[in-house]
């Protein structure tokens, strides 16, 4: 189910957490079972990377299992070894940009009002390098 924005919003929380620790081990009752060995040199994080490439270049519309299959040379199939859905692919791409926020951060000694300009400066260039960014739910229940 999609909001107004085109923003997914049909996520399981519990196969999301599996996949943002990358831990395979947990992945019972999640429906993340593996069927068939992955294919050689697709990955997870591979798969988000170009979700993201994806999306910064055509917009979150053009966001789908297929489109992301295209652009890694896979089948749509392949895919889903890895990631389960697309709500699921959504939260791994936020938390991967989410992630570039405070790359390389100062070690705390600037003054609080120095800190707090540092965090809306980040802030505001990651929304500015990934629109897409700001229509993503981020609350869990």
């Amino acid at each position: 189910m999609a909001d107004g924005d085109g923003v997914h919003r049909h996520r399981r929380p519990a196969r999301s957490m599996v996949l943002l620790w990358r831990t395979p081990q947990g992945a019972e009752g999640t429906g993340m079972q593996r069927r068939r060995g992955p294919k050689a040199g697709l990955s997870v994080d591979r798969i988000v990377t170009e979700a993201i490439e994806v999306v910064d270049t055509e917009g979150f519309a053009a966001l789908s299992m297929r489109r992301v299959a295209s652009a890694l040379g896979v089948g749509t199939m392949s895919l889903y070894t890895h990631v389960p859905g697309k709500g699921e692919l959504v939260d791994l791409m936020f938390d991967a940009v989410l992630g570039e926020l405070y790359a390389g951060d100062d070690d705390g000694s600037a003054g609080w009002r120095a800190r707090l300009e540092h965090v809306a400066v980040a802030n505001w260039a990651l929304y500015r390098r990934h629109p897409w960014a700001v229509h993503v739910a981020t609350g869990r229940p």
